[in-house]
């Protein structure tokens, strides 16, 4: 199957026609199962955890940190909305790509569960550092959402591989539904962006493609990044893990805590890190059609 060619269809489908930005609760959602899937494929050992991790966990505090330094000077909102997107966590998404990259499901899945109540702990002391919110923060407000999101899914799966192997078993043979719910959340998040980008921002064309230029760096710098965390082996799982990001995570964060332009960040994200994804598929089918034709 193309996947490559659905994604890149689905963005531009999301684009020109932005109503998917109305079903933007469908997200996480969507998400659930999709993590479902792919944690109950999954048999979860201590050996999973790899000294990477604690590096990514470092550098998912330190990196949004520099970035918010270097932009500072230039101008407080690029600085806010670098800080943003590098604190994300790593997308609730990414153990599903891991598995259309052919990269280590675990060690993806792993990064998920330490980042998100990572950051989810780290923000409510580190953001009103940087800005005076309108709104006090807590820990609860952050951590009980995203751990939902992660905690259902993970219980979930765990119960179902001890209440019955053959079931498991049963319920993999459906985890194409993922791709499907991947297109989606796509759908929807291009939709949103789009929509935004057309009915709520105020902001000039020539601050949008400052914002835009800013972010498209970010986010690969990020992915690669991330390569260079693991060998060759686990290269591709750890730039998903750290350039992956949850930008619905922070879109809530720049639009309830900070403010609407620092939001155009996160949107911006949606698009520039599916695509990258979609081209890194791409170029995975097109080495599976070299290697045939060798064959």
């Amino acid at each position: 199957m193309k996947q490559s060619i659905f994604i890149f269809s689905v963005i531009f489908l999301g684009i020109v026609f932005p109503i998917g930005h109305d079903w933007v609760f469908l997200i996480r959602y969507n998400l659930m199962i999709m993590l479902f899937f792919a944690f109950l494929s999954i048999d979860f050992e201590w050996k999973i955890l790899q000294r990477s991790h604690l590096v990514l966990l470092l550098a998912n505090l330190v990196v949004p940190l520099l970035l918010f330094a270097i932009l500072r000077p230039i101008s407080l909102t690029y600085a806010l909305i670098g800080f943003v997107i590098g604190i994300c966590p790593t997308a609730a998404a990414a153990p599903v790509l891991a598995q259309f990259l052919r990269a280590r499901v675990g060690y993806v899945t792993t990064s998920v569960l330490l980042s998100s109540p990572f950051v989810a702990l780290a923000i409510p002391f580190i953001l009103p550092l940087l800005l005076p919110v309108s709104s006090s923060l807590s820990v609860g407000d952050i951590f009980f959402p995203v751990m939902i999101v992660i905690g259902v899914p993970l219980l979930a799966s765990l119960m179902t591989q001890q209440v019955s192997r053959r079931l498991a078993q049963q319920l993999l043979r459906l985890r194409h539904v993922s791709f499907y719910l991947f297109l989606l959340n796509v759908f929807i998040g291009c939709g949103k962006a789009t929509h935004f980008i057309r009915h709520e921002s105020t902001d000039t064309m020539y601050a949008l493609l400052g914002i835009a230029a800013i972010t498209g760096i970010i986010c690969l710098l990020q992915f690669k990044l991330g390569e260079r965390f693991e060998g060759p082996e686990l290269q591709m799982a750890s730039s998903l893990s750290f350039g992956r990001k949850n930008t619905m995570f922070g879109l809530w964060l720049a639009l309830t805590f900070v403010e609407p332009t620092v939001g155009l960040g996160p949107i911006f994200y949606i698009i520039f890190q599916n695509v990258y994804n979609s081209y890194q598929i791409l170029q995975l089918e097109k080495e599976d059609r070299k290697d045939r034709a060798l064959s």
